[in-house]
């Protein structure tokens, strides 16, 4: 039976003039995700077949909103504009244009970046939202992180203050803290985060009806949000909130009311059998970031990694190894060319879904393990590339990488992978979302890492890593 706010939303789609096939069933039951609205095919879906037609004036913009001319004097644009727009609409409630659209969606996304700090160093302790500074692993027992989350919610209550809280104190704009508080920004931000389109030039993101509705499955997808009319299409919103605060507009409302016209379309790229549900993709995307952006995880993601800070890794040295060469060879290390990912002031090596570590890891750990007499012969090696990773896994190597796998697995605390595997297998995600997400994160972390300790030991039980002066001999860049 159809629910009282899907009729009700049906009845809004009409009147704005979104259209879609008598083949999709909105379903407001349990989907891919747990709870809310998903969608099926009532019959077999062709490849190529147009499902939905979206008018650009139906999408919630920061063009299209009745706050454009607060937004564009506060000079907001990208996810910030956007989520005040819907703030701001929420706020009129009825008399919103969007209200048939708006009572559809729930009060946020149940992404850590909404979740309290108890929630976020118990449920994620370890997982690639809970990065650690790993000078010690001491220090991180004792007091515990959350850099990532907890960075990402300081600074979206930095863009409160800054930028939000200043329209409600103008009376200009007569806004109500009740809607337009840091909790209701926060709240609008996870919304605007998982939800939003890349429209077009003219609009930026928007929300866009119908379009949203439709649940993620990475590599899978059944169909894509366009414009036939350029190139712009759900491709492009990768891009988050780099244009935040964008101080240039090239159009002013009265002259360009005209470029709200046009449509967007929704087109079925691999066939659906009936029964089943349709999905669209988020792109290729782990579960960290599944979601921190978007507030779900997925089962068997193929995209998940986890990644081994620079700090982590010295301090997984053998004792054997001074501290003295291991930083004139981390020099060298960098001499060459070579260095990890970066990121908010951490220098990482990420290891695959696979469980392959990244070559500049295997690199620096065979550098530092080179007799003395070799060191002149490694700068032969230059920046590794197309060389084969099991030339560099030595015994003294592989040692040195499982030292990083169980120091890595510490980090998650608690039990055995086992004992988070048999939770989640009796954790419902519609009862306990939180803890069946953070579980999912957690175990298939976990799994890369056990594939790490497979691919070191497949290694070792091929025949390389052997000991001694004589590790480099075979090796074509020491001749």
């Amino acid at each position: 039976m159809t629910s009282r706010r899907m009729r009700g939303f049906k009845r809004w789609m009409a009147a704005k003039g979104i259209t879609y096939s008598d083949a999709l069933d909105l379903a407001d039951s349990p989907g891919a995700h747990g709870e809310g609205i998903s969608v099926f095919a009532l019959r077999d879906l062709a490849e190529g077949e147009t499902v939905a037609t979206i008018p650009k004036r139906a999408c919630l913009t920061i063009k299209t909103t009745a706050a454009r001319r607060m937004i564009a004097e506060a000079a907001l644009a990208g996810h910030l504009g956007l989520s005040v727009a819907v703030m701001f609409e929420r706020s009129i409630a009825a008399a919103s244009p969007w209200h048939g659209y708006l009572q559809i969606l729930p009060a946020m996304e149940s992404s850590p970046l909404v979740w309290s700090c108890h929630e976020i160093d118990s449920l994620l302790a370890g997982t690639e939202l809970h990065k650690v500074e790993t000078h010690l692993l001491v220090h991180w027992q004792k007091h515990g992180a959350g850099q990532i989350v907890k960075e990402d919610q300081r600074l979206v209550h930095e863009d409160w203050k800054e930028y939000i809280e200043p329209l409600i104190e103008d009376p200009e704009w007569g806004l109500d803290r009740r809607f337009f508080g840091v909790d209701q920004y926060f709240a609008a931000k996870t919304l605007v985060a998982s939800r939003s389109f890349a429209i077009d030039h003219f609009h930026g993101y928007g929300m866009v009806p119908l379009a949203d509705l439709f649940n993620h499955k990475t590599g899978l997808e059944n169909v894509h949000f366009t414009d036939p009319y350029s190139s712009s299409s759900d491709d492009d919103d990768d891009d988050d909130d780099d244009d935040d605060r964008d101080h240039e507009h090239d159009h002013d409302d009265e002259d360009d009311d005209h470029e709200d016209d046009g449509i967007m379309e929704m087109i079925i790229v691999r066939s659906v059998k009936a029964g089943d549900e349709v999905f669209n993709t988020y792109g290729s995307t782990g579960n960290a970031a599944l979601l921190l952006r978007y507030g779900f995880t997925e089962l068997d993601n193929p995209f998940d990694i986890v990644n081994m800070d620079l700090n982590l890794v010295l301090q997984c040295c053998p004792s054997s190894i001074s501290d003295r060469r291991v930083r004139s060879r981390l020099r060298l290390w960098r001499q060459l060319g070579l260095g990890g990912c970066e990121s908010q002031e951490s220098e990482y090596f990420e290891i695959s879904p696979a469980g392959e570590p990244q070559i500049e890891l295997l690199l620096l750990l065979y550098i530092i393990n080179l007799p003395d007499d070799a060191i002149e012969k490694s700068k032969n090696i230059g920046d590794g590339s197309g060389m084969d990773p099991a030339i560099l896994m030595t015994y003294e190597v592989c040692e040195w990488m499982m030292r990083m796998a169980d120091a890595r697995e510490r980090m998650y605390g608690g039990g055995s992978m086992e004992e988070e595997v048999e939770k989640l297998s009796n954790c419902r995600r519609s009862e306990e979302r939180k803890v069946y997400d953070s579980l999912v994160l957690r175990v298939m972390e976990r799994k890369v890492l056990n594939r790490f300790r497979a691919f070191i030991a497949e290694r070792r039980r091929g025949g390389r890593g052997k000991r001694g002066r004589g590790m480099h001999s075979g090796n074509p860049f020491f001749g």
